[in-house]
């Protein structure tokens, strides 16, 4: 997820604590649902990313179910290659039912809020759907309901906002 420094250094823990535009491995936790443990208990990372900023916890362990290959998809955005801070991430965890329609799906994104958020208006226009350029548009549409990017010297607020849906299709198209 990260360029060959972050993956040689880095701790899952540091990353759920990282503001945007970094923590790019906690967004595809939040799309692989996992649960963060700490002393206080376990808790799903929903709830500790929306308390993390008061939070003295010391996380103790994260897990989450291993997905099938297929299920799951990633996509950091950045200027400079392997190692570039993230113009935004995108992990989708995704089930289909055997004729190819999508059953279930998380779309967790970074850097389009000051932590990884869901974009749960696109998960719900996905379902039902199959992965063609026309049967995701709506959810393409939807997946800026919710968003405030953040704005630093990689890029602007606008610009993530622009640039979300051109990643999204090309994430979901494969």
């Amino acid at each position: 997820v990260g360029g060959p420094a972050i993956r040689n250094m880095a701790t899952v823990g540091g990353n759920l604590f990282a503001p945007a535009p970094y923590g790019d491995f906690t967004v595809a936790l939040l799309a692989l649902d996992a649960s963060v443990a700490a002393e206080a208990g376990e808790m799903p990372i929903e709830t500790f990313l929306a308390g993390r900023d008061t939070s003295r916890a010391v996380v103790t362990a994260v897990s989450f179910s291993l997905p099938k290959a297929e299920s799951f998809r990633f996509l950091k955005v950045s200027r400079v290659k392997p190692k570039g801070v993230s113009v935004l991430s995108i992990a989708a965890h995704l089930q289909f039912a055997t004729d190819g329609t999508v059953t279930s799906a998380r779309i967790a994104l970074g850097c389009m809020a000051d932590r990884p958020i869901r974009a749960k208006a696109a998960e719900e226009a996905l379902l039902g759907c199959k992965l063609t350029s026309e049967e995701i548009a709506p959810a393409l549409a939807a997946a800026a309901e919710g968003i405030s990017p953040i704005t630093d010297p990689i890029a602007s607020a606008w610009y993530r906002a622009e640039v979300l849906p051109v990643h999204l299709g090309r994430l979901l198209l494969g």
